[in-house]
Protein backbone atom coordinates (compact mmCIF):
# COMPACT_ATOMS: atom_id res chain seq x y z
CA UNK A 1 0.00 0.00 0.00
CA UNK A 2 1.74 3.13 -1.12
CA UNK A 3 1.29 6.52 0.42
CA UNK A 4 -1.66 6.03 2.79
CA UNK A 5 -3.41 9.15 3.99
CA UNK A 6 -2.87 10.68 7.42
CA UNK A 7 -3.06 8.26 10.32
CA UNK A 8 -5.87 8.91 12.79
CA UNK A 9 -5.22 6.41 15.58
CA UNK A 10 -4.01 2.87 16.31
CA UNK A 11 -6.17 0.79 18.63
CA UNK A 12 -5.01 -2.45 20.20
CA UNK A 13 -7.48 -5.23 20.98
CA UNK A 14 -5.19 -8.13 21.89
CA UNK A 15 -6.38 -11.73 21.80
CA UNK A 16 -4.74 -13.22 24.86
CA UNK A 17 -1.00 -12.93 24.29
CA UNK A 18 -1.42 -12.26 20.56
CA UNK A 19 -1.16 -8.76 19.10
CA UNK A 20 -4.24 -7.46 17.29
CA UNK A 21 -3.84 -3.79 16.31
CA UNK A 22 -5.94 -1.71 13.94
CA UNK A 23 -4.60 1.56 12.48
CA UNK A 24 -7.21 3.87 10.97
CA UNK A 25 -6.47 6.47 8.27
CA UNK A 26 -8.28 9.64 7.18
CA UNK A 27 -9.26 8.11 3.82
CA UNK A 28 -11.01 5.18 5.54
CA UNK A 29 -8.24 2.64 5.01
CA UNK A 30 -7.46 0.25 7.86
CA UNK A 31 -4.13 -1.50 8.50
CA UNK A 32 -4.38 -4.65 10.62
CA UNK A 33 -1.20 -5.76 12.41
CA UNK A 34 -1.66 -9.06 14.18
CA UNK A 35 -0.24 -12.35 15.36
CA UNK A 36 -1.90 -15.48 13.97
CA UNK A 37 -0.24 -17.68 16.61
CA UNK A 38 2.78 -17.68 18.92
CA UNK A 39 4.78 -18.97 15.94
CA UNK A 40 3.31 -16.72 13.25
CA UNK A 41 3.68 -13.14 14.47
CA UNK A 42 4.00 -9.66 13.02
CA UNK A 43 1.55 -10.09 10.15
CA UNK A 44 0.07 -7.10 8.32
CA UNK A 45 -2.97 -6.73 6.09
CA UNK A 46 -4.88 -3.82 4.58
CA UNK A 47 -8.53 -4.51 5.25
CA UNK A 48 -11.95 -2.90 5.09
CA UNK A 49 -14.40 -2.53 7.96
CA UNK A 50 -16.55 -5.45 6.75
CA UNK A 51 -13.71 -7.87 7.49
CA UNK A 52 -13.45 -6.84 11.17
CA UNK A 53 -15.37 -9.22 13.46
CA UNK A 54 -18.26 -7.62 15.38
CA UNK A 55 -16.59 -8.43 18.71
CA UNK A 56 -13.44 -6.56 17.62
CA UNK A 57 -15.54 -3.59 16.43
CA UNK A 58 -17.09 -3.35 19.90
CA UNK A 59 -13.66 -3.53 21.55
CA UNK A 60 -12.24 -0.93 19.14
CA UNK A 61 -15.00 1.55 19.98
CA UNK A 62 -14.62 0.84 23.70
CA UNK A 63 -10.85 1.45 23.58
CA UNK A 64 -11.02 4.38 21.16
CA UNK A 65 -10.04 7.77 22.61
CA UNK A 66 -13.07 10.07 22.85
CA UNK A 67 -11.67 12.62 20.38
CA UNK A 68 -11.58 9.97 17.60
CA UNK A 69 -14.70 7.95 18.46
CA UNK A 70 -17.09 9.58 15.95
CA UNK A 71 -14.60 9.33 13.08
CA UNK A 72 -13.70 5.69 13.85
CA UNK A 73 -17.37 4.70 14.27
CA UNK A 74 -18.08 6.17 10.81
CA UNK A 75 -15.23 4.17 9.24
CA UNK A 76 -16.43 0.97 10.94
CA UNK A 77 -19.92 1.43 9.45
CA UNK A 78 -18.64 1.51 5.86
Amino acid sequence: MSNPSKEIVTISVPKGDLDNDYTFYEDGKIRHNYDQSAYKTGLEAWINARSIPATDKEKILKECPAEFKIKIAAILKR
